[in-house]
């Protein structure tokens, strides 16, 4: 009987996983949605039929569970970092992927070893998965896109140096880049050809992409708008001082790659030594969560823990 809920819960989230991707990669994003606007459009009505006929699994999945729901700020926060991570899903759907995961994966833990604190402790980590994988996914985006920015600027700057208008520039850096950097400049010819203000869609596109040098670019390209100047000769300058910035951070990394991998080794060596000693003599470490004294000594070297990672982290990031 155990063997065959073991294999039912693996079958389930096969399946699940399975029709996760298939709606990951297979829906469309929201702002694609803004080329039915553009001249060359000619499959609109036929697109918009076929999308009538198509349905979400998660969709609908949400809507049916009445306890995948958020407060109005926690979901908006939420929404900022998807879209951040350039992620096709919506906080109901994401929301249905933790709970439907976190269950499934504790309860199959739960069948494996009989044990509540494992089971808690398995299912805050799978609840917490998606969270590591939206932030890491942000950090990987965020630095592609400021390792194309100095490339970005400096075709906007000739771009106005021919005699370009910001817009006819900004279509031009579409055209040339590649992702996330032509998407993002994308997502911005797309609003200020719609009509929304260049310092409206620019603050947009600042929030889509939260990088200090994105942001020095924004805020010169509106102080130019305001008191006038020569644009091109700005950003030549703010490009040159985004170099030398990239350069220094990338020499303070290569200084500091040794107390990253130290702080990771000690952070790893009692997770590692834990699971050793279970698997030779499990009654001897679930000493450690079946008694009073065990568990307020887990707790103690969990905190040592957080305390020398975070110590660590403050001594190797240098703020520029």
């Amino acid at each position: 009987m155990l063997y065959l809920a073991v294999a039912l819960i693996f079958l389930c989230i096969w399946v699940f996983v399975g029709s996760l991707l298939f709606s990951f990669f297979c829906k469309e994003k929201a702002i694609d949605k803004l080329k039915y606007f553009e001249a060359d459009y000619e499959l609109k009505e036929k697109f918009e039929g076929h999308k009538k006929n198509k349905v979400s699994l998660l969709k609908n999945i949400s809507k049916a569970l009445p306890f995948v729901k958020l407060s109005l700020k926690g979901s908006k926060k939420l929404e900022i970092e998807l879209i951040k991570a350039d992620m096709p899903i919506t906080v109901e759907e994401l929301l249905v992927i933790k709970h439907i995961s976190s269950t499934a994966i504790a309860a199959l833990t739960y069948l494996l070893f009989r044990n509540n604190g494992i089971t808690l402790i398995v299912y805050f980590f799978i609840w917490n998965i998606p969270k590591l994988i939206i932030s890491k996914r942000k950090k990987e985006r965020l630095k592609e896109f400021d390792g194309q920015l100095t490339e970005g600027i400096m075709i906007i700057s000739n771009a106005l140096k021919a005699g370009y208008s910001f817009l006819q520039a900004v279509a031009a850096v579409v055209e040339e880049t590649k992702d996330p950097f032509s998407k993002e400049f994308k997502k911005l010819f797309k609003e200020m050809s719609l009509g929304i203000a260049e310092e409206d869609a620019l603050r947009n596109m600042l929030l889509r992409m939260t990088s200090g040098d994105l942001k020095l670019i924004v805020n010169a390209i509106l102080i130019q708008k305001d008191i006038g100047g020569n644009l091109s000769e700005i950003l030549d300058n703010i490009g040159e001082t985004i170099r030398e910035r990239q350069k220094i951070q990338d020499e303070l990394k290569t200084l500091t790659a040794q107390g990253r991998l130290s702080g990771i080794i000690v952070m790893l060596i009692p997770i590692v030594l834990g699971l050793t000693i279970y698997l030779f003599n499990k009654e001897y470490i679930l000493l450690l969560f079946n008694t009073p004294l065990g568990i307020l000594m887990i707790s103690v070297s969990v905190f040592n823990q957080i305390l020398g990672l975070v110590m660590i982290r403050k001594i190797i990031n240098i703020d520029m």
